[in-house]
């Protein structure tokens, strides 16, 4: 095999030579060593040569975040082509319009996306499985590399939102990997976290820097196990380096603030959003000693751009926090609005000057030569960025953000051109103007700066009622500004950089006297709501959930009152207590008596028929906060675990729980036709419910899961130890915990928050316990199932349905699990939710066809 030192396969060979029994890859599908991750790239490699021969083309990669995706990549780059990874997380659409850009005549998928990768198939497109039982590699002789082949094509959404190639070629990654393990550091004693897809630019300095340098790459999907998981993950893998967006770091450090989740980490760096003051002050406050934080900038085009280090220990600055200076073998500078240099400082776009930049365009020379300009015949070219900057006195870059109006909001893309023309449809403004400020800790919000129409009646509520259901919920502004006029430029257009510096105090003006806190525990809640919900004003009747409130925030605000006034509420209180006002009720006495019952009103009122919601695992119902605000025309109730705020024992088995919850609902509604819903475990039990239903005679009208994959997901593959052992194994332990929480609550000590967070666990735990052990039987009518497209359903579990209903529905909400229940994933959900209740309704109304299921 003959490759020149600029190709990474030969550089990954070294490593190999070199760290031959040295772990590479620590991830779900196990550890292996160089050695072996090599091996594994070799057959690989083979794979694609007898398919396509030694012609430099592009590859496809349909893999989960997980090793056999890096011996896909290092096949790929063996074999001298190009890789494209593709995350089966995307919507199909989007995966068929990379393939169809690409131009790629081989699609390599594991054994988990192969029904997937087949769906995508069209004209020439080879499918390729790669499995555990993969040949050994044969005789096949290697081609020589040159470093300008091309390697990585990534693609990134522009303006339009269309899927735009950018293409690396050898030379360029691996001069890049270089940059970042001399910034990092890096050493064979290294175990580097690799959490984003590696489809996306800034997976791939962390990557191959690791790779190329002796280093662990340890893999993690945050979007499958969620920030709770990654900070025990954390420590268990002794991860030295840290790479995450922001957003990320800040929820890890609010969930193991106790926990030391880095306390093995010398390095964390942070890209892809702004660094804000806040994040250094806790990193300061909470990473160990020896531990430094370093923000970089860049971007799909360009690669890393920018970097800036703090230790523990340094001043930090005033106001943002700065860019930094760049790295090695780049130069930056700012354009005026002529595209000519800025001579004498100021704000100007950001373009960046490098031998080392991305090669362009795939297959888009005339965008590539706009964009990426060359200097004659020199191999150094000029990106011109669309994001503004400005050089501060000692030399750092400021970031400003887009010269264009998408900003990003909380992670999320905001276009401020929609936003402003929603604003005009509600004919409360006669000229509005939307701006992503910062507030005093730093983070960005949406503000609505308006000229109000005569005789209107303005209030921040009017505004969020008539913007709900025109925009999506994230793009509803949180202030809104009335001007006797907008300022203007000497040009005549909106002047946007001075609406900011317009007295917060303004805002006041947009909430009716009457809607304000009333006292002083009403204004604490309204603090912590707009604390948590960073929105502001809050007023005394508005509802957590519309105001864009979800179950983790919930959360938040439960823990921040826990604090302030040393009560432990439940889980479900603001689904209940949904307005400042309600929930000063509770407070005020400093008494919190907890219901007995398991059944949570959700939503009150309406025509439609009750719809009956069952809870997560974790026993609670705040999941369906959102979603219950989008189902208008029927009361919704929930259902959650006894024994939440230790009123009493948790139920021990699915049967329980139907018994006892199906009394809830016959009280509440004697008749029926019954409408269920479920999330998670709580479709075992709904399941058990509309099971004793029929047997009792009812009639069942509509029943849904909401990310339960099916019908029993544990029962064909039960606890290896609790089959051999029984329910009984943890008799003794499970019965001492209750006997304790019993004698607590019976002497009259209270309630700890701390312990009761414990017991709530326990409930959870029980409940899974109860799930492992149920078997469902035959449900002889039809389920609607609704989950997120990263979940695997639609791809290898649509045809076990069948086993357990008569008929079944598979609805895929584009996403993950974790934004199934949050906007945007919710919006969608609710929308075919609603339909489906509505046309459910309908039948029962109808004289033409049976109203509801019935046992026969």
């Amino acid at each position: 095999m003959t490759l020149t030192a600029d190709s990474i396969a030969a550089r990954f060979g070294h490593s190999v030579a070199q760290f031959t029994t040295h772990t590479a890859i620590s991830a779900p599908a196990g550890q292996w060593t160089y050695a072996e991750l090599d091996r594994r790239a070799n057959v690989i490699a083979a794979e694609i040569l007898n398919h396509l021969g030694a012609d430099s083309e592009p590859v496809a990669l349909l893999f989960d975040h997980d090793a056999p995706l890096i011996a896909a990549i290092l096949g790929t780059l063996k074999a001298n082509k190009m890789y494209l990874a593709l995350d089966p997380n995307h919507p199909p659409e989007q995966i068929r319009a990379m393939l169809t850009a690409s131009g790629a005549r081989l699609l390599l998928a594991d054994a988990v996306n192969e029904s997937v990768a087949k769906a995508m198939a069209a004209g020439p497109l080879q499918i390729l499985v790669v499995t555990e039982k993969s040949a050994q590699p044969t005789a096949v002789q290697l081609p020589a590399i040159s470093g300008e082949a091309p390697a990585w094509l990534m693609f990134t959404s522009g303006s339009t939102s269309q899927p735009k190639g950018v293409w690396q070629n050898h030379r360029g990654i691996v001069h890049e990997a270089e940059v970042y393990a001399e910034l990092a550091a890096m050493t064979p004693a290294d175990r580097v976290s690799l959490l984003t897809a590696c489809g996306l630019a800034a997976a791939g300095a962390t990557l191959y820097g690791a790779l190329l340098h002796g280093a662990t790459v340890c893999m993690f999907s945050v979007r499958t196990q969620g920030v709770e998981r990654l900070a025990h993950w954390l420590v268990q893998e002794h991860i030295t380096i840290f790479h995450s967006v922001p957003t990320v770091f800040r929820h890890l450090m609010r969930a193991a603030e106790a926990k030391n989740s880095l306390a093995y980490a010398r390095l964390v760096r942070l890209g892809g959003e702004p660094v804000l003051r806040g994040d250094v002050e806790t990193f300061q406050r909470l990473c160990p000693d020896a531990c430094r934080l370093m923000q970089s900038l860049s971007s799909t085009e360009t690669g890393i751009i920018t970097t800036l280090v703090f230790e523990k220990l340094t001043p930090l600055p005033e106001g943002r926090v700065p860019a930094g200076r760049p790295v090695r073998g780049v130069e930056v500078f700012l354009l005026d609005e002529k595209d000519q240099p800025l001579k004498n400082g100021g704000e100007g776009r950001i373009a960046i000057r490098s031998a080392r930049l991305r090669q362009g365009y795939w297959q888009q020379s005339v965008l590539t030569a706009e964009k990426f300009q060359r200097q004659g015949n020199s191999s150094v070219r000029t990106f011109i960025s669309n994001d503004l900057g400005r050089f501060l006195p000692d030399g750092t870059l400021e970031h400003l953000g887009r010269a264009d109006q998408l900003v990003k909001i909380r992670g999320l893309r905001v276009d401020l051109g929609e936003v402003e023309a929603a604003l005009m449809t509600t004919k409360l403004a006669r000229e509005a103007v939307a701006v992503a400020i910062e507030d005093a800790s730093g983070e960005k919000r949406l503000a609505a700066y308006f000229v109000p129409r005569p005789g209107a009646e303005i209030s921040a509520q009017n505004f969020r009622r008539c913007l709900r259901g025109q925009i999506p919920a994230h793009m509803i502004p949180n202030d809104f500004l009335p001007l006797e006029k907008l300022p203007l430029t000497a040009a005549g257009k909106i002047d946007r950089r001075a609406l900011p510096a317009l007295a917060r105090a303004e805002n006041k003006a947009a909430l009716d006297r009457s809607q304000r806190p009333l006292d002083l525990v009403e204004n604490r809640i309204a603090r912590i709501w707009q604390t948590v919900l960073n929105c502001s004003p809050i007023a005394r009747t508005d509802d957590f959930f519309d105001l864009g409130g979800t179950s983790l925030q919930s959360v938040e605000v439960l823990s921040q009152i826990e604090k302030n006034w040393g009560v432990a509420l439940p889980p479900s209180t603001l689904t209940e207590q949904n307005t400042v006002e309600k929930l000063a009720l509770l407070l005020r006495d400093h008494i919190v008596i907890p219901s007995p019952r398991p059944l949570v009103t959700l939503r009150e009122g309406g025509p439609g028929r009750p719809l009956f919601l069952i809870h997560s695992g974790q026993g609670d119902v705040t999941s369906y906060g959102l979603l219950t605000r989008r189902l208008p025309g029927r009361p919704i109730y929930g259902l959650q675990s006894p024994g939440l705020q230790g009123e009493s024992w948790p139920l021990m088995s699915i049967s329980a729980m139907a018994g006892c919850y199906l009394r809830e609902i016959t009280a509440k509604d004697p008749t029926g036709p019954y409408f269920l819903g479920a999330t998670c475990m709580g479709g075992m039990v709904a399941f058990e419910i509309a099971q004793r239903l029929l047997h009792q005679g009812k009639k069942i009208a509509f029943m849904a899961f909401m990310d339960v994959p099916y019908p029993l997901p544990y029962s064909e593959h039960p606890n290896p130890v609790e089959r051999h052992y029984g329910p009984w194994r943890d008799f003794g332990r499970d019965f001492g915990r209750i006997v304790r929480w019993a004698l607590i609550r019976g002497a009259g000590f209270g309630r700890s928050p701390r312990g009761l967070a414990k017991y709530r666990r326990f409930v959870a735990h029980m409940n899974t316990r109860a799930l492992r052990r149920y078997r469902p039987g035959i449900y002889p009518g039809e389920i609607f199932f609704y989950n997120s497209s990263d979940s695997g359903f639609a791809r290898d579990r649509r045809l076990r349905l069948h086993r357990h209903a008569r008929t079944a529905h598979a609805i895929s909400i584009p996403g993950s699990r974790a934004a199934l229940f949050v906007t945007p994933g919710v919006d969608e959900m609710a929308k075919h939710l609603q339909a489906a209740l509505i046309a459910a309704e309908d039948r029962c109304r109808s004289s033409a066809e049976p109203a509801a299921l019935e046992h026969r």
